[in-house]
C-alpha cells in the first residue's frame, strides 16, 4: 500500500483557512465604516504581543534577525548602509542649526496659526453687539445687543446674505449682558439687565425664567433670586442642569434646571462674596473653570474671589431652626444652601469702584485672566495670587461686557479694545491677541467701531467678534480657508435665489375667508368690489357727515370780540377792565389832569380836610433855595 500523506502542519492549516476566508464574503450587506481599519489595528496589536507565543501568525514569515556573534550581520541588512559620521562630529552642529532655524520659522509662523485670512460681517443689530455664544457643535450662533434683541443664526440653513432665522426680545428696554449655551446644545441662557434671567430652547422658544428676590430683605441668602439687575451668567461646562448668574445685588447664584418653573423655585445655591468693609458691592462678572469645579467672580471692591462649585465643607443650608423677629428676614423652609467664605481671594486685583468686565480660566485651571474697565488686563496664577504674572495696560474699554478668553490650544489669550472716545467712526477698535508662554502681544487686528465680545471656537477654528457703537452693531467672523472647518464656510458659498417674474403660486380661492369688519390695517376688499386704495368714502350718517358750525364773527373768538353781551363782559366793562375805561390803555398823567378844572371850581373836595387846621397852604421849600439864601 502507498505510504500515508504527511500530516499538515498548523501553519499550513492556518494559511488554507485564511485563503478560504478571503474568497468568501465577510458578511451580508456593506462593510461597516472603520471595520477594515479596526481589523488591521487588531492584527497589529496581536502581532506585537505574540512574540514567543505558540500561535502562528498569518502572512509571510519575518526575516531572520541577525545574532550578536554573527560576523556577517552587517551584510544581512537590507538597503544601503548608513553613512559614517565625519571626524570631529561636524554633522551634529549642522543638525542643531537646522533645528534652531525650524524653531525660528515656527516662531515667525505664529500668525499663520491665527485664522484671520478672511472676514465676513453679519449685520442687523442697531447697537453694539455685547454678548454671543456658539454651541459645541458649531452649527448655531446667538448674538445679543444693547438694542434689547437676540438673533439666532443657523449655519446649516443660512445663505450668503447672513440673515438670522429668528429674532427675539427677552426683556424690552433691558440690554443683553450675557448668552450661554448648555453643554448639550438644546437650551441657552439669556442674561439681561432685568433681575430674572430667561431660558430658551434651541429654536428660540421661551421655556421659563428664574425667580425674583425680595428687594426689602437685607440678607441676600434669604432671597429666592436676584433683586437687582443681572450682570453676567454662564452655563455649567459639563452639567446641563446647573446655571450660574451674577447680579448688581452683590451675589452669585446657581440654579437647578430640573426645577425651572416649579413653585419652590429653581435656586440651588447663593454665593455671597467676602466684604472688606460693611456695605453693598456688585458682582460684575462670573465664570466656571473648565472642569466646572471652581467659580470665579469679579467684585467692584477690586477683588476677585474663587469659590468651589459644590461641597458640604463650603456650603451651608440657608434654613434656620428658630425664626427670630423680624420674621420676614428669615425662612425656616429655605431649600437652597449658601457660601460666604471664598477658597481663594485676590485682594486689590483692580482699583475699587471699577467694574471687572470679564474673568476666564485656562485649561489647567491655574491661570486666571481678569479684564477691568480701567483699561488693564492681568494674568494671575491662582496658586500665588500675591501679585499678577503680567499686567497689560492701555486697553481702553467703556463697555461692561468686554470679554477675555483663551485659544482652543491654550497657547494664546485675547480681548477686545474699544475705539478712543469720540473716534469710534474711524475704526480704531481692535482684537488684541497675546502669547500665553511669552506673555506678550503677538497680533492686533483692527475692527470698525468697538470690539466688545470675542469667542474662538475650538471645533471650527474661527474667531467671532461682537463690534459696533451706539448707532449700529455687527458680528464679524475671521476664518481661514485651509485651517477653518464648517461653520461659516458652509454658508459663504451658498447663493441667494433671485426672484423671477415667472414665479407662480397656486391659491385656492375657496379656502379664503373675508372679514369686512376687521381693523383698518387688516381689512381687505370684498370680492367683486373695487378697493378704496386708501380713500375712505364718507358714510351716509347725518351725525358723521354733519357740517360743523360756522364760527361767530370776532377776533379769533377772543373775549369781547363777539357781537353778543355776556355777564362777564358786562362786569368787566363796568369796572373799567375792558372798553374805553380800561386803565391799562390810558395815560396816567392825562387821567389825573382830567380832574384839575373840577378841583378849582369845587375846592371843597380837596380843601375841606384842612380848612380848620391849615387854612393857608404851607409848601415845602426845597434845599436848593436854602443854599442860595
Amino acid at each position: 500500500p502507498p505510504p500515508p500523506p504527511p500530516a499538515a502542519t498548523a501553519a499550513e492549516e492556518d494559511d488554507e483557512d485564511a485563503a478560504i476566508r478571503a474568497m468568501l464574503p465577510g458578511g451580508f450587506g456593506g462593510v461597516k465604516p472603520g471595520a477594515v481599519r479596526a481589523a488591521a489595528e487588531r492584527e497589529r496589536v496581536l502581532a506585537t504581543q505574540g512574540k514567543g507565543s505558540a500561535r502562528a501568525m498569518e502572512g509571510p514569515a519575518r526575516p531572520p534577525q541577525p545574532s550578536a556573534n554573527d560576523d556577517d550581520a552587517t551584510a544581512q541588512m537590507s538597503g544601503p548602509q548608513r553613512p559614517l559620521a565625519s571626524k570631529g562630529g561636524k554633522d551634529e552642529p549642522e543638525d542643531d542649526e537646522d533645528e534652531e532655524e525650524e524653531e525660528e520659522d515656527l516662531g515667525e509662523d505664529d500668525d499663520d496659526f491665527l485664522p484671520i485670512a478672511n472676514e465676513v460681517a453679519m449685520e442687523g443689530h442697531k447697537k453694539v453687539v455685547s454678548a454671543m455664544d456658539l454651541e459645541h457643535t458649531g452649527s448655531r450662533l446667538i448674538t445679543g445687543s444693547h438694542d434689547y434683541g437676540v438673533k439666532i443664526y443657523d449655519f446649516n440653513g443660512m445663505k450668503r446674505d447672513m440673515r438670522p432665522f429668528r429674532e427675539i426680545v427677552p426683556n424690552d428696554g433691558y440690554p443683553v449682558h450675557a448668552l450661554s449655551w448648555s453643554p448639550s446644545g438644546d437650551q441657552f441662557l439669556v442674561v439681561t439687565g432685568y433681575p430674572q434671567p430667561k431660558i430658551y430652547d434651541r429654536d428660540g422658544r421661551e421655556l421659563g425664567e428664574f425667580n425674583k428676590g425680595d428687594m426689602y430683605i437685607r440678607d441676600l441668602k434669604n432671597t429666592k433670586g436676584h433683586c437687582s439687575p443681572c450682570t453676567s451668567g454662564q452655563w455649567h461646562p459639563i452639567d446641563k442642569t446647573s446655571v450660574l448668574t451674577a447680579g448688581a445685588d452683590g451675589s452669585m447664584r446657581m440654579w437647578d434646571m430640573n426645577y425651572l418653573g416649579h413653585v419652590r423655585g429653581a435656586q440651588k445655591s447663593v454665593i455671597k462674596p467676602l466684604l472688606a468693609k460693611p456695605g453693598r458691592v456688585q458682582v460684575t462678572s462670573c465664570c466656571y473653570s473648565p472642569d466646572g469645579g471652581m467659580v470665579a467672580g469679579g467684585v467692584t471692591d477690586g477683588s476677585i474671589q474663587l469659590f468651589p462649585a459644590s461641597g458640604p465643607g463650603s456650603y451651608r443650608s440657608a434654613s434656620v431652626g428658630l425664626v427670630l423677629p423680624p420674621s420676614a428676614q428669615c425662612h425656616s423652609d429655605n431649600h437652597w444652601n449658601y457660601a460666604s467664605r471664598p477658597q481663594q481671594t485676590i485682594k486689590g486685583a483692580h482699583p475699587p469702584g471699577d467694574s471687572v468686565t470679564s474673568v476666564a480660566f485656562a485649561r489647567d485651571g491655574n491661570i486666571l485672566l481678569s479684564r477691568c474697565a480701567d483699561g488693564t488686563l492681568k494674568v494671575w496664577d491662582v496658586r500665588k495670587p500675591q501679585r499678577p504674572l503680567k499686567t497689560f495696560e492701555d486697553l481702553e474699554t467703556t463697555h461692561e461686557e468686554t470679554k477675555v478668553g483663551f485659544s482652543p490650544n491654550d497657547s494664546f489669550f485675547f480681548t477686545g479694545v474699544d475705539a478712543p472716545r469720540s473716534c469710534s467712526d474711524k475704526g480704531d477698535g481692535a482684537l488684541v491677541i497675546f502669547s500665553k508662554e511669552k506673555l506678550e502681544m503677538v497680533r492686533k487686528v483692527g475692527t470698525p467701531g468697538n470690539c466688545v465680545t470675542v469667542m474662538w471656537h475650538h471645533r471650527l477654528n474661527q474667531v467671532f467678534l461682537g463690534c459696533g457703537d451706539h448707532k449700529s452693531g455687527a458680528t464679524r467672523v475671521l476664518y481661514d480657508d485651509k485651517r477653518s472647518t464648517r461653520g461659516l464656510l458652509v454658508c459663504v458659498g451658498r447663493k441667494i435665489r433671485p426672484k423671477s417674474n415667472a414665479d407662480f403660486v397656486s391659491i385656492n380661492m375657496d379656502n379664503l375667508s373675508h372679514t369686512p369688519h376687521a381693523l383698518p390695517m387688516f381689512k381687505e376688499p370684498m370680492p367683486g368690489q373695487a378697493p378704496n386704495h386708501g380713500k375712505v368714502r364718507p358714510r351716509k350718517d347725518p351725525i358723521a357727515t354733519k357740517i360743523p358750525q360756522i364760527p361767530t364773527p370776532g377776533v379769533g373768538g377772543a373775549l369781547g370780540g363777539t357781537g353778543g353781551t355776556l355777564l362777564t363782559q358786562l362786569i368787566m366793562k363796568d369796572n373799567g377792565m375792558i372798553g374805553d375805561k380800561n386803565w391799562r390803555l390810558q395815560d396816567p398823567r392825562e387821567a389825573i389832569l382830567r380832574h384839575a378844572k373840577d378841583a378849582e371850581e369845587n375846592p371843597w373836595r380837596t380843601q375841606n380836610a384842612y380848612a380848620k387846621t391849615q387854612p393857608v397852604p404851607i409848601w415845602h421849600e426845597s434845599d436848593d433855595e436854602e443854599e442860595e439864601d
